[in-house]
């Protein structure tokens, strides 16, 4: 007798391919949508501006819709990250290889040496460049967007996600929210985990049971 196939687990919608930058939309701090293509407008020819806010707080999100917002709108984008001060060039070279009047969306803007700022804007004013970035503080930059949020927003954002089959609950939510202080991202990876072990039966002191205040989604 051939033994039974194992059991295979659901997936769990807080795994990463769900909800990293670009697969979930840009949300308003109680959960509202935010309109990418509108902040089109407020990216004037030559100047830097920042989309600010903490960590977890929806910085990069936002800007991969902005980003995707202007190819749509017939501009020529260019997207960089910078991970750590040996990144700075990046920022540069794209500034350098970015056609007139593009957009170029730089994410971790913090994390540049202190020069690159300088070099970034002075290419963007020369070639009329429109420079966004994503950043904890705004350096000296006009903001684009503050970025903010609320459990109403996490709220949103798991009902966004894929079906949870009700192992995840209203108070998850909120105490996931408090105990990260508002980062989301965070949050979203205590949910991860709280899913996996309910839904392979490792309870654990201190974790809640699912509360019906969401329903199973």
């Amino acid at each position: 007798m051939m033994p039974a196939p194992p059991r295979r687990l659901p997936t769990n919608p807080f795994a990463t391919r769900f909800t990293k930058p670009g697969m979930l939309p840009p949300l308003g701090p109680h959960g509202e949508p935010i309109d990418a293509s509108r902040l089109l407008d407020r990216l004037a020819p030559g100047r830097v501006v920042a989309i600010v806010g903490p960590h977890g707080h929806g910085k990069s999100t936002l800007l991969a819709a902005l980003t995707t917002a202007a190819g749509r709108a017939g501009f020529a984008t260019t997207a960089v990250r910078v991970r750590s001060p040996l990144d700075s060039w990046r920022p540069i070279a794209a500034a350098l290889a970015s056609p007139g009047g593009g957009v170029l969306a730089c994410d971790g803007w913090e994390r540049a040496l202190p020069g690159t700022a300088l070099v970034v804007r002075l290419l963007a004013a020369a070639r009329r460049l429109r420079v966004v970035v994503t950043t904890h503080c705004r350096r000296g930059l006009p903001v684009l967007v503050r970025c903010d949020t609320s459990p109403a927003l996490l709220d949103e954002l798991v009902a966004r996600l894929p079906d949870h089959g009700g192992l995840i609950g209203g108070a998850d939510i909120d105490e996931a929210y408090e105990r990260h202080a508002g980062n989301l991202r965070e949050a979203l990876c205590d949910l991860y985990d709280r899913f996996e072990r309910r839904v392979r039966g490792w309870p654990r002191a201190g974790d809640a049971p699912a509360i019906d205040r969401l329903a199973p989604r």
